[in-house]
């Protein structure tokens, strides 16, 4: 339920740290000879309101929405056991089922995860991950070996080179992308999330590396868009870090904040990582054909 600003009575949901109404941040510090209540957990800073559940007084750090739209303290949250995701009933589902059902969970309700089971075996997230990196690596790869076969006699032979493509290149570059964009698929998952999980323990989430990992696999969902030739590849990126925000705010009960920061740093300072290397090429190149 919505708490009234202490500054301009604004109504503010449980688990942001300033107000969305005038900006005051939530986060206030006690003040010496104070006679307001303080958080049970953090006496350092005000209550800014009691838990719904328990009565605890909470600060704005503690405070956090419950999936019955609750203000509770995050011990409480601790105790609610979250909803099962379609991917946990693979036994019920059947794998591609709950594998498909989670997918479209995941593009179009990711507000499930407020209210997702947070924890998941390493194996399990793995795997969804897996099954997420296997449509693009296929089109991906089809892709190359069309261009390999179809384009080279479409070229005038006047304009060809000397040494032609051999017709092994398009067919080899093709197994390449079925056989080895799965795992190192999986292997950027792992990493992506230890650097995503850095980045939110550093804005204060308590929850472990697997309910980020988790978070991390399940977000992965609309890779499965990559089927769609050209087109997939590129929307599919952006549609799953719009799911990753979602996933790392519900599963890490987070706010909004911590969880874009989380979704989005790392890929972030990786563009400016690839774009400059893209633009030293470049230059490097002009120079060295200006000589």
């Amino acid at each position: 339920m919505p708490i009234p600003c202490p500054r301009c009575q604004h109504p503010i949901t449980p688990g942001a740290t300033s107000c969305p109404g005038c900006g005051t941040s939530l986060l206030r510090e006690v003040s010496p000879g104070g006679t307001e209540p303080t958080c049970a957990v953090h006496p350092t800073l005000l209550s800014l309101a009691i838990c719904d559940r328990c009565g605890t007084f909470a600060c704005a750090r503690c405070l956090r929405l419950s999936s019955r739209k609750e203000g509770v303290c995050e011990r409480c949250l601790a105790r609610e056991p979250g909803l099962p995701m379609p991917w946990d009933q693979r036994e019920e589902l059947g794998t591609l089922k709950a594998f498909w059902r989670t997918v479209v969970n995941v593009m179009l309700r990711p507000d499930a995860f407020s209210t997702a089971r947070p924890e998941g075996s390493a194996g399990s997230s793995l795997l969804f991950a897996l099954l997420c990196s296997l449509p693009p690596s296929f089109m991906t790869g089809l892709t190359y070996l069309g261009l390999f076969t179809v384009l080279p006699p479409l070229i005038p032979t006047q304009t060809r080179s000397a040494e032609e493509i051999p017709v092994w290149v398009g067919l080899g570059t093709f197994i390449f992308c079925v056989l080895l964009g799965p795992p190192m698929s999986l292997a950027l998952t792992v990493v992506g999330a230890g650097i995503d999980h850095l980045v939110l323990r550093i804005g204060g989430v308590t929850r472990g590396f697997q309910v980020t990992l988790r978070a991390n696999a399940l977000s992965q969902a609309p890779w499965v868009l990559g089927l769609v030739p050209l087109l997939g590849v590129q929307v599919a990126p952006i549609w799953a870090l719009v799911a990753r925000a979602f996933a790392y705010r519900g599963l890490h009960q987070t706010t909004w904040g911590v969880a874009l920061t989380g979704a989005l740093l790392a890929p972030f300072f990786t563009c400016l990582l690839c774009g400059g290397g893209y633009v030293a090429m470049l230059m490097y190149t002009l120079n060295n054909l200006n000589r």
